[in-house]
Formats: structure tokens, C-alpha cells, sequence
């Protein structure tokens, strides 16, 4: 007998169905850890008759998969479409297990633009390991296997029967618990996003299909704009800094214990220090933030249909460019000029594989000096984009220390890992500061502002939680709160008649990312109903003159 022969001889004859069973119990088993921990924490999780539902679950789940695995796993398919899910469901897992992220459309989302220098920080021995365990160790399992000899027409008869009866198998799980477990998926609605290989799945089907509605035109915002431009007027030229994964309780300017931002704190600027950001990822926030709709509104595809505050003020001849040291201005800047650092080599700016954002400024004046007129400038920061906070910022900035410097967060103890955060936040701080030093020097010629704000907070092992992600109906206030600082020039203060005490009275108020379309529109004295006044950061201080206190 030959080897081959013997090899052959030895691999077990494994039907499609089978295996699909095989596949749905392990993945009910193995890749559901996160979701079964959020079940024991909900209320249901500690009733009476937590383990009935528990059960009713797991046979309903590991039903449903089998079922919807049996219409795309045959003879031919078992080989590549098993080890494929396989795979992406051990990464899936290993994210949701490791940092407590839920997979869903969003998430989906931004995995499909991460670009290859953001995804070599998130391959760590530790996910190399889970692959090999939970991706690679299985997938050898079913290509050991082979499928018998069945005809045609009997493997789609038996492919049927098997679907029919993963799904009454299904229902009448679902049917047994259904008033316990109806109130749970009620009052837990985010716990689905953790139910695999369904959600990455599901998820990764909206996304796609999100995608490609995105190609159709997108639809003009506010036709009745005018620029509205006193006689003799200076051209305004406004920087929009938009942050990275910075939260509003390590903001110094916002009373942290640290002071994360010396250089803001010594600058005629205003703080806001509560503030709520669009969503808990960039996928969701850049676009909000520089639409009509906004959070008050919110509405993704209408966002994703429309153009955007730069479209809207290019229609009125005001210039803008995008300068993205990021994944890209997600829609925002479509069509509109756009500068990328993603692989610059700029000495003096850049180290390894990195910019940091310094790079933002360099060659600054010439490209805005082709901008004549009235201008809108954005930096898209990669700020503190996790999890490699240490990487964030040059050595001259580790002031906090000891400092986690590795990318695995779950090797490092919290202080570390708050070090290193803040040591970035510490880096855009005078990235910010020398921003306005630049629109200092631009003064002479022009009226300038800048607004900073971030696109959305960061989790830092607080309840557990790290990075960002977290469905907005549950996410904690450090991944929504963000900071928002707002410069002006005085020419541009004495221009519009602004008062600082004023702005600096309503500082304090509610905000939402929402401020920012209006704010923008307003410094660039564009009237539309579009525009909200409530929204206008300088709306309601605008013309206002203080009287000079009595004499003594």
C-alpha cells in the first residue's frame, strides 16, 4: 500500500451536513464567550430560570447558524467557505473577548477602510495565536475530511431536510423561552452584535451594501446659501482640527488631573467642556460632523447621500482642502482637494512607518497661498488613535511615565496604558498650539479661527472596555465625550463685534457635534436655513459691547 493510498486510506468520510453541525456546536461554544458573559450580566442572566434560558439560546443559535451554513457549505464549497469563517470568527472573537467591541455594521465598516499600517498595530502574538487555534486548527479538522459518494439529487433532498429542521429546531427554542427571551433581546439590543459568526456576517452585508449606494450622485445641501460680505471686508481663512480618539475626561483644559494641555491653556482661546460626539467611530462621526442632519437629525443614508459642509461652501466660491494624516475624510472632501501624509517621508515629521501630525503643517503656507479669498482648511489627525498610543508622538513627549509601549493592551497594566494616552493628547496640544501660532502669522492678511474637535472619545480598561466602537445606545461617556477648543484672531473678534466673556459664559453648555456645521458657516458668514443659530457657537455674542463697570 502507498503512502498516498494509506493517507486516503486513514481520513474520515465526513458528510456536508455533519460537518455544518460540527461547525454551528463550536462556534456556539468557542466563539461566543463575550456573549454569553453579557448574558450572565443581564438581569435574565441572574433569574430563576436563567439556565432554561441560557439553554433555549444556545440550541437556538447553534440552530440557526447550522441552517444558514447549509445553504452555502456543499462538497465543493466545504473546503473554503468552513475555514473561512473559521478564521474571520476567531478574529472577530478575539477583538470582542479581548477589548469588549461589538460587531456591527459600523464596525464592519471600518475594517473595510483600514488601511495596512493601522492593521499591522492591531496583529499582535496574541491574535496570531488565536487565528492559529481558533482559525487554523479547526480548518485542518475539515480538510482531513472527505465527502462521501452521494449523488446530486440526494444531496440537495438531504441539504433541504437539514435546512427545514435547523430551523424548527430554531423555533421551537426561540418558542419555549420566547417571552423571557423577547424581553431580553428587548432591553439588550446591542447583545445580538455579539452573537458569532451572524454578526460579522450579517454586518458585513450592510456594509457592502451601504457601499454601493454610496456610488449614486450625491444630493445638493442648501440651495439658498449667499455669502454675506460686508464692503471692504478681509477673506477669512478658518482651520478645522479634527481630532482622534481623544476623551473629554483626559482633556486639561477640561479639569483632569494632569495637565495634558499647557500650551491651549495659555492662549486667549474657549474651552467646551461638554460635549457629545456624533458616534463612537470615525465611520460614524466624520461625516455626521459636517453634515446638514447631524446628530439632532441623524439619518446614515441621507448623510452618505448628501454632500457636505466643503461642497456646500466650495458651491459658494469660499476654497477648502482636506490635509489627512487618517484613513481618508470618509466622503466628506469626494471631489474636493486633498493632500494625504498616510505615506510621506517628511524629515523632521516622520519615524518608521508614521507621520506625526506635525506633518499636517509642513509646506502649510503654500498650499494655502493657493487659495486666494476666503478658505476652510481641515487636519484630520491620526491623534490618539489606539492601540499604539505610544507611537503617537516623539520621544521629547514622554513625560508620563512608565509608558506601555507594546500593542497588546492586555499586557500592560492600566497606568501604563493611561501614560501613553496622555503623553499623545499632550503631542496634539502643541500640534494645536503651533496651528495657531501658523494662523497667528496669516493674520496679517487675513481674519482666521480655528475650532479643534475630536471625532469621538476612547475606552481606556474602564468597566472592562477598551478602544472605541461601542453601539452608541451603550457606550460609555469616554468614548462620546470629546474635547472642542475654539480659537480666534482679535482682527476677526473686532470684525464681527465677538466678545470672549460672552463666549466663554455659554462655554459651558450642552453641545453636540452638531455646533460645528452651523460654526463653520457663521465664521464664514454664509446665510442659509440651513444654518442654525442655536448651533452657532458665536451666534448669541456676536454684536454684543460690555459696559465698563461703575466707577468706585
Amino acid at each position: 500500500m502507498s503512502v498516498r493510498t494509506f493517507v486516503d486510506f486513514r481520513r474520515p468520510t465526513v458528510g456536508s451536513g455533519t460537518l455544518v453541525v460540527l461547525a454551528a456546536l463550536y462556534f456556539s461554544l468557542a466563539s461566543n464567550a463575550s456573549f454569553w458573559a453579557a448574558f450572565r450580566a443581564s438581569e435574565p442572566g441572574h433569574s430563576a430560570d436563567a439556565w432554561t434560558l441560557g439553554l433555549g439560546m444556545f440550541v437556538a443559535i447553534t440552530a440557526l447558524h447550522a441552517g444558514l451554513l447549509l445553504l452555502v457549505v456543499n462538497r465543493w464549497t466545504r473546503n473554503v467557505v468552513l475555514p473561512i469563517l473559521f478564521f474571520v470568527t476567531a478574529a472577530a472573537a478575539f477583538y470582542m473577548d479581548r477589548y469588549h467591541v461589538y460587531i456591527d455594521r459600523d464596525m464592519v465598516a471600518n475594517v473595510l477602510v483600514t488601511e495596512p499600517k493601522e492593521a499591522r498595530e492591531l496583529i499582535t502574538p496574541d491574535f496570531l495565536l488565536a487565528l492559529l487555534l481558533h482559525g487554523l486548527l479547526p480548518s485542518v479538522l475539515v480538510w482531513w475530511t472527505r465527502a462521501p459518494a452521494r449523488g446530486l439529487g440526494k444531496g440537495i433532498a438531504m441539504h433541504a431536510v437539514g435546512i427545514a429542521v435547523a430551523f424548527v429546531i430554531a423555533l421551537g427554542a426561540i418558542g419555549l423561552s420566547y417571552q423571557s427571551l423577547s424581553s431580553l433581546m428587548r432591553n439588550e439590543k446591542s447583545m445580538r452584535h455579539l452573537i458569532a459568526p451572524g454578526n460579522w456576517m450579517v454586518a458585513l452585508v450592510k456594509a457592502l451594501s451601504e457601499r454601493r449606494a454610496t456610488d449614486a450622485p450625491r444630493q445638493i445641501i442648501a440651495t439658498d446659501a449667499r455669502i454675506e460680505r460686508p464692503a471692504g471686508a478681509r477673506p477669512r481663512l478658518v482651520v478645522i482640527v479634527v481630532g482622534e480618539t481623544v476623551n473629554a475626561a483626559h482633556w486639561g483644559l477640561n479639569g483632569y488631573a494632569r495637565q495634558t494641555t499647557p500650551r491651549l491653556a495659555a492662549l486667549d482661546g474657549v474651552n467646551y467642556p461638554d460635549v457629545e460626539a456624533c458616534g463612537t467611530n470615525t465611520e460614524v462621526s466624520l461625516p455626521c460632523m459636517f453634515s446638514t442632519q447631524g446628530l439632532h437629525d441623524y439619518d446614515r443614508d441621507a448623510i452618505r447621500g448628501s454632500e457636505s459642509l466643503l461642497h456646500l461652501l466650495v458651491h459658494l466660491g469660499i476654497s477648502t482642502l482636506w490635509r489627512d494624516n487618517q484613513t481618508g475624510c470618509k466622503g466628506i472632501c469626494e471631489g474636493l482637494p486633498f493632500e494625504s501624509f498616510l505615506e510621506a517621508n517628511v524629515p523632521g515629521h516622520c519615524e518608521g512607518n508614521r507621520c506625526f501630525d506635525s506633518v499636517l503643517l509642513h509646506e502649510l503656507d503654500a498650499a494655502v497661498a493657493r487659495m486666494p479669498g476666503d478658505a476652510v482648511v481641515v487636519l484630520h489627525m491620526l491623534g490618539n488613535h489606539g492601540p499604539s498610543y505610544y507611537a503617537r508622538y516623539p520621544e521629547a513627549f514622554k513625560r508620563f511615565t512608565p509608558v506601555c509601549e507594546v500593542d497588546e493592551l492586555g499586557d500592560c497594566e492600566r497606568d501604563t496604558i493611561v501614560n501613553a494616552y496622555d503623553n499623545a493628547i499632550l503631542y496634539t496640544d502643541t500640534v494645536v498650539a503651533d496651528a495657531v501660532a501658523w494662523l497667528e502669522q496669516q493674520s496679517a492678511a487675513r481674519d482666521t479661527a480655528l475650532l479643534y474637535v475630536s471625532d469621538h472619545g476612547e475606552s481606556l480598561g474602564e468597566s472592562g472596555l477598551y478602544l472605541h466602537g461601542v453601539p452608541r445606545m451603550i457606550a460609555p461617556d469616554e468614548q462620546l465625550k470629546v474635547p472642542m477648543w475654539l480659537w480666534l484672531s482679535p482682527a476677526l473678534r473686532e470684525a464681527d463685534g465677538i466678545d470672549l466673556a460672552c463666549l466663554r459664559e455659554q462655554a459651558s453648555d450642552p453641545r453636540t457635534h452638531d455646533v460645528l456645521f452651523s460654526t463653520v458657516l457663521g465664521l464664514m458668514r454664509v446665510e442659509t436655513s440651513a444654518r442654525v443659530p442655536g448651533e452657532d457657537l458665536l451666534a448669541s455674542c456676536r454684536g454684543v459691547r460690555r459696559r465698563s463697570p461703575p466707577a468706585p
